[in-house]
């Protein structure tokens, strides 16, 4: 599935009825066309953990801003060892500040997978004499100049980038098992928008157009509204705790603790608070083009591509639309 949700993180997902998207490509500039949320999550609360099972999904009620991304029914919670493992220390990187672009598949104009220790040790697409793991190294270690991830994403911290550095520096080995024990099976990085559809509230909205706040979660807000049906809306859209969730279905309790920052063009903020169906909208003025993110438990989602539009759910459907992966996601 082509995906252009870096992410944004988060998730996240802040694009409308024209949605504008900038994915970071291996070397080049972001390009600017029809994409949906690009976002990487990052946050200090804590580190993702990998999983080491296939079917994994994100829990976003990991304590203290833990970002743990579990594993499916037959993975394991630690990460994989011997031949073809990624290190744990690495796969954490990874996970935290690369894997939501570069993911299997990676998203359109990325040049590559880091999902994946073969996929690590490959020949990069953009200069055949080094590994992606190298190339992926030298763009973390870039500066303002290149940074990845690209702005308005957090940087990798210093004791990251050692870590990577480290591996690279040491030959790109695999995870080593304990002493005595034998080779696991081979470590693949969870991608948070490899998840079934799934309606995680397990509660619909079943009163169709009837007028409320919490309304039809999931569904276009702005192209209904701007009918002459109810309220005119600058920017709306729902929260979600998984990245595939059906219309209609109630984003639930979690997604009120999430806030949606838009921050304008002229510097200002406006902060916004999802309801119980993970609904938020906003009616006044914003200056465009905008940056969006979401925050959650010391964790955020943020757009890579500044925005011009505010109609959410027109590209952040259960399946994504316009090249957006999913749904607008809690980090």
């Amino acid at each position: 599935m082509k995906r252009s949700f870096c992410l944004i993180a988060m998730t996240m997902s802040l694009p409308l009825l024209a949605c504008n998207g900038a994915i970071e490509g291996g070397g080049g500039a972001p390009s600017s066309g029809a994409a949906g949320f690009g976002v990487v999550l990052s946050g200090t609360g804590g580190a993702n953990v990998p999983a080491s099972g296939a079917g994994g999904s994100s829990d976003p009620t990991g304590a203290a801003g833990a970002g743990v991304i579990s594993t499916g029914a037959a993975g394991a919670a630690a990460p994989a060892c011997g031949p073809g493992a990624i290190p744990a220390d690495v796969a954490a990187v990874i996970s935290a500040r690369c894997i939501a672009c570069h993911g299997t598949p990676p998203i359109a104009g990325v040049p590559s997978s880091l999902a994946t220790y073969a996929a690590l040790t490959a020949a990069a697409t953009t200069d055949k004499t080094k590994t992606v793991a190298q190339v992926a190294l030298a763009r973390m270690q870039s500066g303002a100049a290149m940074p990845m991830p690209p702005a308005p994403l957090m940087q990798p911290t210093a004791t990251e980038v050692a870590a990577f550095q480290s591996w690279v520096a040491a030959g790109t080995p695999p995870a080593a098992c304990a002493t005595g024990g034998a080779g696991g099976a081979v470590g693949t990085i969870a991608d948070p928008y490899s998840t079934p559809v799934v309606c995680t509230s397990n509660t619909m909205w079943t009163q169709g157009t009837h007028g409320s706040n919490n309304m039809e979660p999931g569904q276009a807000c702005i192209a209904c509204h701007s009918k002459g049906e109810g309220p005119r809306f600058a920017l709306g859209g729902t929260v979600y705790p998984t990245a595939h969730e059906p219309d209609n279905c109630n984003g639930g309790p979690l997604t009120q603790m999430a806030r949606v920052v838009i921050t304008g063009a002229d510097g200002q903020s406006v902060t916004l608070t999802p309801n119980s169906s993970g609904n938020f909208s906003y009616s006044g003025a914003i200056a465009t083009p905008y940056n969006a993110k979401v925050t959650y438990m010391g964790r955020e989602r943020a757009m890579i591509a500044k925005q011009t539009s505010g109609d959410c759910n027109s590209c952040h459907t259960e399946a994504g639309a316009m090249m957006a992966p999913g749904r607008i996601m809690l980090p």
